[in-house]
C-alpha cells in the first residue's frame, strides 16, 4: 500500500472572475462646443424699453432712468 495514491475527492474550481459593476450611470459626455460659454448677446433698444414699461406699469418702479437702468440689469442677468 505504500505505493498507493490518495486521491482527494474535493473538486479544485478556477478563482472566480468578478468584473467591476458600476452601480451609477455614467455623466453626459460634453461636447467641446457645450464646454465653452455661449456669448450672450446684449439686449437690444426694444427690449430694455418694453421692461423697463412692465416695470413702470406694475407700479413697483422708479424714476424712467431707474426703470431703464433695472431693465438692463434684468435682461443682461446682472
Amino acid at each position: 500500500m505504500a505505493g498507493k495514491k490518495i486521491m482527494s475527492s474535493k473538486k479544485v474550481s478556477a478563482p472566480a472572475v468578478s468584473t467591476p459593476v458600476r452601480n451609477t450611470s455614467l455623466p453626459p459626455r460634453q461636447s467641446t462646443m457645450a464646454s465653452s460659454p455661449q456669448k450672450k448677446s446684449p439686449p437690444t433698444y426694444e427690449q430694455i424699453a418694453k421692461r423697463a414699461y412692465e416695470i413702470w406699469k406694475s407700479g413697483k418702479g422708479g424714476s424712467q432712468d431707474d426703470n431703464w437702468f433695472r431693465a438692463e440689469r434684468e435682461l443682461k442677468g446682472i
